[in-house]
């Protein structure tokens, strides 16, 4: 497989609570040898673990979109963690039902892959996705 620009990874969220979670995104690239030859990440902190916050921070930028981008590789590696800081008011698990984030990977600039990702309001999520050109679509 040849070298590609790299992959550009986007992830959009409009859940009207976004704001009781922290997010770290990273993606590691590698070369066709499978030697890691870059790093990139991205992080929304909005307030630390458990600090159970009765609204919304004012004043503070909570972002609907992050993104990153892999740099030059031939695969890369995506790790993903959606942690809640604050947890639903309401205590019973079948009052805080699982919301969507969207995940869009792009390659060379043509989209490749958009997944629909459920997260539980109560353990967020992790995820981990190998990319590659070849990658299947999974809407």
């Amino acid at each position: 497989m040849k070298t590609s620009s790299g992959f550009r990874i986007e992830l959009t969220c409009r859940y009207e609570e976004w704001w009781r979670y922290n997010v770290e995104m990273m993606c590691a690239a590698f070369d066709a040898a499978d030697e890691r030859i870059g790093f990139a990440a991205v992080r929304s902190q909005i307030a630390e673990a458990g600090a159970e916050l009765r609204e919304r921070p004012a004043g503070v930028d909570v972002p609907t979109r992050l993104s990153l981008e892999s740099g030059a590789c031939d695969h890369a590696l995506l790790y993903l963690y959606v942690i809640p800081h604050t947890l639903p008011r309401d205590n019973r698990i079948g009052a805080a039902a699982p919301f969507d984030l969207t995940l869009r990977i792009a390659l060379d600039g043509r989209a490749l892959r958009t997944e629909r990702i459920r997260v539980n309001q109560w353990g967020g999520t992790s995820l981990r996705l190998e990319l590659a050109e070849g990658m299947k679509n999974q809407k």
